[in-house]
């Protein structure tokens, strides 16, 4: 089984999401990586297994409705609780080999796609507990395995596009694209929802950008971020060929053109604009 499972992980390298400047191109990215259609297989398996329990009544409704709104929720615990885990303590290192590691990772490289997605590890697990809850559960608790699939969908999809060079568009999604920049090129103690900004505002962990200080991993990221960037330049203002050209920010709470007080020169800052060029935008 375990082997199997790995078939379905091809190693990398996958490139990196930064690459990606257009919609249909960000399509074919995540459809073309090997984790994202283990996962919407999956999500597929335990939606038909609760078709075939019964119809979708009045209850299933309310169930999904009381799942959207619990999402924020159960995302923000996710992330801060076993994507954040720390190795100290038993249930620390449980979540730091369950899924920390590999998050970390993540963290170093933000854009690099070997460690974007949901691995089918964690997935196919996830898949059998769906479907025995879909199969032999009530037909509302199959509901509500269907919507925690649709949720990790939609996070994991969401994380993809926000990481790519795509330049947001609508007042929500900038929010949450904004937010995703901030923790990972500020603190990653903050902005912990990827799909909805809700939680991180009732959990107080969506502050104002300079109210928080730059944190040793953001300064690791940005720095990486900024040698990815130094070839990937084509006309001011435009898309490059590889996402945007790499300007510095000038923003509030620097001490120099593009520098936080206590970075290191060169150092891109944080910029609310969401129009600032640089192969992963600066926040």
């Amino acid at each position: 089984m375990g082997r199997a499972v790995a078939r379905l992980d091809r190693p990398g390298p996958h490139g990196s999401a930064a690459e990606v400047t257009t919609m249909p191109a960000a399509l074919r990215r995540f459809l073309g990586h090997p984790r994202p259609p283990v996962l919407l297989g999956a999500v597929g398996a335990v939606a038909a297994v609760r078709a075939l329990r019964g119809p979708i009544r009045r209850r299933d409704a309310v169930t999904a409705a009381v799942c959207l709104g619990a999402q924020p929720f159960v995302e923000w615990w996710v992330h801060r609780g076993l994507l954040h885990a720390r190795p100290g303590g038993r249930l620390g290192s449980i979540g730091y080999q369950l899924a920390g590691h590999g998050h970390e990772q993540h963290h170093r490289d933000p854009t690099n796609l070997d460690t974007m997605f949901l691995r089918p590890r964690e997935v196919t697990a996830g898949a059998a507990a769906g479907v025995a809850v879909a199969a032999l559960a009530p037909p509302a608790a199959g509901t509500v395995a269907v919507c925690f699939g649709l949720g990790a969908l939609a996070y994991d999809w969401t994380h993809f596009l926000i990481h790519t060079g795509i330049r947001p568009s609508g007042r929500y999604y900038r929010r949450v694209w904004h937010g995703h920049r901030l923790h990972h090129y500020r603190n990653e103690r903050y902005w912990l929802g990827v799909t909805s900004p809700i939680a991180d505002v009732v959990l107080r962990t969506s502050p104002t950008r300079d109210d928080v200080p730059v944190s040793p991993a953001a300064l690791g990221a940005s720095a990486l971020t900024a040698r990815h960037g130094r070839d990937r330049t084509d006309r001011p203002g435009r898309p490059g060929r590889r996402g945007w050209d790499v300007r510095t920010a000038g923003a509030a709470g620097t001490t120099g053109p593009g520098r936080v007080a206590g970075t290191a020169p060169g150092l891109r800052t944080a910029t609310t604009d969401p129009r600032a060029r640089g192969p992963y935008p600066p926040v």
